[in-house]
């Protein structure tokens, strides 16, 4: 890393919310539940240079075990806020402040010969902020962006990491003078495979060239798995027809190894397209269940982008997709409950229903009572599913008979 770069400490808080995942049967579908984890970043998040680190001895702790590689731990000191407020006092030996939300209460803590503060009397500062400790963090004018970039000289630049970055704020910018500079290094086959991947897309993206000229040999014949994986990453940040095109080709190729193709259904989710999760849906029939969760993955964080195929997919003769896009439609916010119920009526398919019994049930009830003259069975069938949903045993049910 370069003595320029800058290193960001967020603090998270983890969310385990329960989920479903699907374990499909025949023309049933049994759902187990499991804790999967989103991160959330909390407040204030502290930048630091490289350079601030290097000019201060970090503290050596005990390395880790030969399972996690024995990678050696260092740490610095630092004192972080419990919320927000203000400084109060600060001396060489100890800081004073008020949080807002006991501001009649004085706080402090001491400062270690080896610490100083990062803040003067008078300063407001955030949760999570470093008040104080060795190495500095930037400050909020320091860490603004300035409004200005050479692009060209980053390409120039010696190092890997810098080119790397020139070709992709040069994609981001759409700066189509740098297509040479750009073009040099996407060909030069000496130059780092990071930095010609990243050429690449920035040709595919700006200049219009072809992505398949461009990545299909990496992906189809190139013998390091590594660098195959690394351009479906490229190619979904490439936003090109023909880049979303080759990303499904792979998908829909099952000769491709399963850890490529279930990364193309990752990589067509970040088109965040219509057409994307028209694929995605059908992706719900793959043989292989890593794809199936990758597109139901994928489904979900595309949102509202995919709620028609989603909704058109609950009538799909293949039990399989309609399992899915069932599923997927249970975790999406604001799906169209009126168009689920019409489906539920007019269907002899059941994943309607079952869709509208795991939907926020005072979304549901207007529709579901109206049903109960026209499609009796449907009204019964989404009242049994409730019956169970609500129960004190939906927590902790498992499918399958006790031995």
């Amino acid at each position: 890393m370069l003595d320029s770069d800058w290193v960001a400490f967020p603090i998270l808080s983890a969310d385990e919310s329960v989920w479903s995942a699907g374990r499909l049967h025949k023309q049933r579908s049994l759902w187990r539940e499991r804790h999967l984890t989103a991160w959330q970043v909390e407040d204030w998040i502290n930048l630091f240079t490289v350079q601030s680190f290097k000019q201060v001895t970090p503290e050596q702790l005990k390395p880790k075990g030969i399972s996690e590689g024995a990678e050696v731990q260092v740490k610095w000191k630092a004192r972080f806020a419990s919320g927000s407020g203000h400084v109060v006092k600060v001396n060489k030996e100890h800081l004073e402040y008020l949080l807002d939300d006991n501001p009649g209460r004085r706080r402090h803590f001491r400062l270690a010969e080896d610490v100083r503060p990062f803040l003067a009397a008078g300063d407001c500062f955030q949760r999570h902020q470093v008040l104080a400790g060795q190495v500095k963090p930037l400050t909020s004018d320091e860490s603004r962006c300035a409004g200005r970039c050479d692009m060209a000289k980053l390409l120039a630049s010696r190092e890997r990491t810098v080119r790397f970055t020139g070709c992709k704020l040069a994609r981001l910018a759409k700066t189509t003078e740098l297509e040479g500079v750009v073009r040099a290094l996407a060909e030069d086959g000496e130059e780092d495979p990071y930095v010609r991947m990243e050429a690449k897309a920035y040709l595919c993206e700006v200049v219009r060239d072809s992505a398949a000229t461009q990545f299909h040999d990496i992906l189809f014949q190139c013998p390091d798995e590594q660098m195959r994986l690394e351009a479906v990453v490229t190619l979904a940040e490439t936003r090109t027809p023909e880049a979303f095109q080759l990303l499904r080709t792979v998908l829909q190729d099952t000769a491709q190894p399963l850890f490529l193709r279930s990364a193309c259904a990752w990589g067509i989710g970040c088109h965040g397209t219509k057409e994307a999760a028209e694929v995605l849906v059908q992706a719900f029939a793959d043989v292989a269940p890593e794809i199936r969760q990758e597109a139901l993955h994928a489904l979900q964080d595309l949102g509202a982008i995919g709620l028609d195929p989603l909704v058109k997919g609950l009538e799909n003769p293949s039990a399989d997709i309609a399992a899915g896009v069932a599923e997927a439609l249970r975790r999406i916010p604001n799906v169209p409950v009126g168009r689920i119920a019409e489906l539920a009526e007019q269907t002899s398919s059941t994943w309607p229903a079952w869709t509208l019994a795991h939907l926020p049930k005072e979304a549901v009830t207007p529709y579901v009572a109206a049903l109960q003259s026209r499609r009796p069975d449907v009204h019964y069938a989404v009242s049994v599913l409730w019956n169970f949903l609500e129960s004190w045993i939906a927590a902790d049910w498992t499918p399958g008979a006790m031995p």
